[in-house]
Order: C-alpha cells, then sequence, then structure tokens
C-alpha cells in the first residue's frame, strides 16, 4: 500500500463544512466522503450533507428564498446555478453529475423544491434531458462532462428527444466532447476527459465491445484518452506531480487562457507550492484514477503521482483545508485507486 493513502483520506474526512458554504463546496465534501457526510448547521448540529442540499435550503435562514431546488412550470424540479453568490450549479448537470459518481438513487432519492414538492430525482435528470442540445452547447462553450458523466450511468435509453423535438443521443454528446481540443474546459481540462472515460467506461461495461473493436464515436473518444494519458506521462514532474499545462503538445502557451494557466503555475509552484501540487495533480489522477485498469495503476508513473498527493495532504492538510476543491477531488482519487488496488 502507498505510503500516507489511508491517513490522507481519512484527514479529508474531517473537512470541516457548514450549512453556509456554497452548495458546490458542499457537494465536493460529499463526493470525497460519500453519501454519510455531515456538516454543521447555524445551531452547531450536524446534518447530513447531502440531505441538506436535496431537501434542506428551503428554509427561512437560508440566505437564498425557496433555497437551491427550483421547480418550472412543468413540475421538473432544477438547480439554480448562481444566485446571491452561492454557487449550486456552476457548471451544466454539476450536481447531476456528481451524485452519479458517488451513487445516488435516481428513483428513492428525492429533492425538495421551492414550492414544497417532493419528486424523485429522476426527474432533475428527465429535466436536463429535455434542455440537451450539443448544437446549443457547441455555439454557447458549453462544457458536455457532466451531462456524459450523469447520461453514461444514469440513462435507460440511447437517444430521446429534447424540448424542442431534436434527437439527441448519448453517442451525440461523445462526438461534440470529441471535438474540443484536448485541455478544454474547466479545471485544466480534466473534467472534460472525466466526462469522457465515464462514458467510455460504462459503454464497455453496457456492452462488452473491447476498445480495438470501438467504432465511431467511440473510437475518437478512446483515442483522445490515449492521447491524454501520453501527455500526462510526458509532462510529469520528477517529484510524480502533474503540470497545469499537461494537455499540450509542448508546455509554449499559445493563448491567453495558456498564458495564464503558466503564469498561476509558475506563482504556485514559487509560493504556493502544496496547492500547485495538490490541484492539477489531484484533479487529472481524478479522471486517470477511475478510468485506467489496475495493471496501469502499478505503473510507476501513477504510483508517484499517488504518492505526491497523499503526502502532500498529510503534510499540508491545515493549510490546504479551505482548497475545498483542489482537496476532495485528490482525496476521491486516492480513494477509488486504493479500492481498485485492494481488489
Amino acid at each position: 500500500m502507498i505510503p500516507n493513502i489511508n491517513k490522507a483520506i481519512d484527514l479529508v474526512k474531517e473537512l470541516k463544512l457548514t450549512t453556509s458554504h456554497h452548495p458546490w463546496e458542499i457537494q465536493h465534501g460529499i463526493l470525497a466522503n460519500g453519501i454519510d457526510y455531515k456538516i454543521s448547521d447555524p445551531r452547531g448540529k450536524e446534518v447530513n450533507a447531502l440531505d441538506f442540499l436535496l431537501h434542506g435550503t428551503n428554509t427561512e435562514w437560508y440566505p437564498i428564498p425557496g433555497g437551491i431546488v427550483r421547480e418550472d412550470e412543468n413540475g421538473y424540479p432544477y438547480f439554480i446555478e448562481k444566485e446571491k453568490g452561492l454557487e449550486a450549479d456552476i457548471h451544466l448537470n454539476l450536481f447531476l453529475g456528481e451524485f452519479s459518481t458517488i451513487g445516488v438513487n435516481l428513483d428513492s432519492t428525492t429533492v425538495l423544491t421551492n414550492l414544497g414538492n417532493e419528486y424523485p430525482l429522476r426527474k432533475a435528470l428527465e429535466r436536463a434531458m429535455l434542455y440537451t442540445s450539443p448544437p446549443k452547447w457547441k455555439e454557447n462553450k458549453e462544457e458536455p462532462t457532466w451531462a456524459l458523466t450523469t447520461f453514461s450511468r444514469y440513462l435507460r435509453q440511447s437517444s430521446w428527444k429534447n424540448i424542442k423535438g431534436e434527437e439527441v443521443s448519448l453517442e451525440s454528446i461523445l462526438s461534440f466532447a470529441n471535438e474540443l481540443e484536448i485541455g478544454f474546459g474547466s479545471c485544466m481540462g480534466t473534467h472534460v476527459m472525466e466526462g469522457i472515460a465515464t462514458a467510455v467506461i460504462n459503454y464497455i461495461r453496457k456492452t462488452g465491445i473491447p476498445p480495438d473493436k470501438f467504432k465511431s464515436p467511440w473510437q475518437e473518444a478512446y483515442q483522445k484518452l490515449e492521447l491524454g494519458i501520453s501527455r500526462v506521462k510526458e509532462h510529469q514532474r520528477k517529484d510524480g506531480s502533474i503540470p497545469r499545462l499537461w494537455f499540450k503538445a509542448n508546455l509554449i502557451p499559445r493563448n491567453l487562457r495558456e498564458v495564464k494557466l503558466a503564469l498561476e503555475q509558475l506563482i504556485g509552484i514559487t509560493f504556493l507550492k502544496p496547492r500547485e501540487i495538490l490541484y492539477p495533480t489531484g484533479h487529472t489522477l481524478d479522471w486517470l484514477v477511475p478510468y485506467l485498469p489496475a495493471k496501469i495503476l502499478s505503473q510507476d508513473w501513477v504510483v508517484r503521482a499517488v504518492e505526491i498527493t497523499a503526502q502532500t495532504i498529510v503534510k499540508h492538510f491545515n493549510k490546504l483545508s479551505k482548497e475545498v476543491s483542489p482537496l476532495t477531488h485528490a482525496a476521491h482519487a486516492l480513494k477509488v485507486y486504493r479500492d481498485k488496488a485492494n481488489k
């Protein structure tokens, strides 16, 4: 077993979040610690974090009147994007996607809307399907990550019609993701890779078709993942950490976004090294580890990345405790790694 991995996972269990934290931060705490994770309410009482997000924000003291779960004119529940600075679905389908990652049951799990109605969470999935439009996402430069993670895990059908009567399928969403330049999207493009990897994992599980028998768009998805793996290995540092510009053919920035990433990386390595190690390395591992087979997980380059991630959390947890997203994605990757390695 890799040194520090259990200790790092246990430390993140001690992450102290409250009901006043942003909903997306609470959701990240659940990602790392599971559906039993608890947070503190205004009275200091511990409450279940998942139950709070789904049922507990429609209350008098919460800063957003009606809470974060809304109900549209057709009786479909959905999570608000942003109001009064309290981000919920800061990315399209974020909550549903992350709930799918931790295995939330859509039929037995319910949400309470601003109108006081309680619905199965599956109705939120049905609404997401109705508003899925890859051509529109392409036009608006939307990120398809959480649609891929949600639909590839939860869908009961391969295609459907959206609210405009347009034909939509998981494959059309995957085709859109394949067209995106590697590195596109939030957190250095790691989430788009996570979405593609999740779709491919579930495609293999459902069909039994191996990658060497893939046809379009699955073949292109597999090739993109393999390219991503080769880029990570190429740019990995000697200490095992992974840089922000992991996705590039070379480390020379080509546009303003990449210049910004390069500057943030330089500043981070110089002044904020623990965070700079954890943020890109943890996020990269969080798409790699669920995708890679066990025999690859034992290879030196993966082991070194896991080791530096666990070591950084253990040595610098107090400094990193406010870095909710980097910390929780890293912890989730470590948990998945440990579970796969122990099988």
